[in-house]
């Protein structure tokens, strides 16, 4: 009787894994060719008032990192218009392929370059330094394993990222140092130019989740619907969100 128990969950194990993979297959995204493929343009802009410019505070390897202070990347405007805004369609699960991504990300004066860079789910991507000192990577991720590891000066590591996910990096060496990894589980993503506008390509007709996603602002979503061939808007407009006050407990 009890060989034929586990029997029985053995094989139950070996359906329920089988059902997960399945699962997993159909909800991957599928890309190809799209005929008559639309666009999603806009603009992303700041909605209040302009937050005073921040600066990073340079107080280590000053040899190598300069010794004025620098700018921080974290907001960056031009007027109200919102640079390095990731753009991107949620809920798409077939399209145009995949066109590749941000190949590295380098460290170099003790600042990440790109700031904001993007890959596909999957993807590997190179984390180079060439400083003369010696940055720690440390990635913030939930999804994939997170990793807190030394790159030897003109050194590199590389890393894939197997879910979809933005992950926050930064150098525990360098702590004003800070950039952001995109994995997108589709290839409809981009980034917003100096100007605050963007351009999505190829988009297949059908009603899509569009979100807008800025570090410092949070993010917003609206449902939007492409025509073959045709051109859909979708503005958005990101707020900086007060911080809230803490109550002082009564003594």
């Amino acid at each position: 009787m009890s060989k034929l128990i586990k029997s029985y969950v053995c094989l139950l194990a070996i359906a329920m894994f089988s059902l997960v993979l399945s699962v997993g297959n159909l909800s991957a995204y599928e890309g190809g060719d799209v005929s008559n493929g639309g666009t999603i343009t806009g603009t992303v802009k700041l909605v209040g008032d302009v937050p005073a410019a921040k600066v990073l505070k340079v107080d280590k390897d000053k040899a190598t990192c300069g010794h004025d202070d620098l700018p921080s990347e974290a907001l960056m405007l031009s007027g109200d218009s919102i640079q390095n805004a990731v753009v991107s369609i949620t809920n798409i699960s077939k399209g145009k392929k995949f066109e590749g991504g941000t190949p590295a990300i380098d460290q170099k004066g003790c600042v990440f370059s790109p700031h904001v860079a993007m890959i596909p789910q999957g993807n590997s991507i190179e984390l180079l330094n060439s400083d003369d000192v010696m940055h720690n990577l440390h990635s913030w991720s939930m999804k994939n394993t997170a990793f807190n590891e030394g790159v030897a000066a003109h050194g590199s590591i590389s890393k894939t990222f197997e879910f979809a996910e933005t992950v926050k990096v930064t150098c525990d060496v360098h702590k004003w140092m800070t950039s952001w990894l995109i994995v997108q589980a589709n290839p409809y993503y981009v980034l917003t130019d100096a100007n605050g506008n963007y351009k999505l390509e190829g988009v297949p007709a059908g009603t899509y989740t569009v979100q807008a996603w800025q570090e410092s602002l949070g993010k917003a979503t609206q449902e939007v619907t492409v025509a073959a061939g045709g051109e859909a808007k979708a503005d958005f407009g990101l707020e900086k969100k007060a911080k809230k006050k803490r109550k002082r407990k009564k003594k």
